[in-house]
């Protein structure tokens, strides 16, 4: 007996960040979740907080110099760091996957870069999923009047 094979295409488009090659899922069960990111990220944040909330800053840090800071203080720092980094790793996980941002970090090793590339990189999958989503309501179209001239056609 001969098989059966239909080929799945994926819904999406690449998405290069420097050198590295990601996917964009942008069928509408991940849509879903891509337009409530901010609840996503609200949790991860909390997440985060929960970790960085014991680390205290004197309040005159700013003028601070650079032999003026202890140990403490440079642990205190290195958390506030970490939990910036950990925020922006959620956003980059929860545009592509868990694992991401790890993908990229490893060959770009700069969350300051890597922050300022989210607000473009989040305008271009807003454009993208826009055009999208036209030629989505095109093939719709196009298959409603179809449907409408078959049922015209069998009267």
């Amino acid at each position: 007996m001969s098989e059966i094979k239909i080929d799945v295409q994926r819904t999406g488009f690449p998405v290069k960040i420097g050198s590295i090659e990601l996917w964009f899922d942008s069928s509408i069960e991940n849509l879903r979740r891509y337009f409530n990111i901010d609840d996503i990220l609200k949790e991860k944040m909390k997440e985060a907080e929960e970790k960085a909330k014991h680390a205290h800053f004197p309040d005159n840090i700013k003028e601070y110099e650079l032999d003026d800071f202890t140990e403490e203080d440079i642990k205190n720092i290195d958390v506030a760091f970490d939990y910036n980094k950990e925020i922006i790793a959620a956003q980059y996980d929860i545009l592509f996957g868990d694992g991401t941002f790890k993908k990229i970090y490893k060959k770009y090793p700069d969350f300051l870069a890597l922050e300022k590339a989210l607000d473009p990189l989040g305008k271009a999958i807003a454009e993208k999923i826009g055009e999208q989503e036209k030629e989505r309501s095109k093939q719709v179209e196009v298959k409603k009047n179809e449907y409408l001239s078959k049922k015209r056609k069998k009267k």
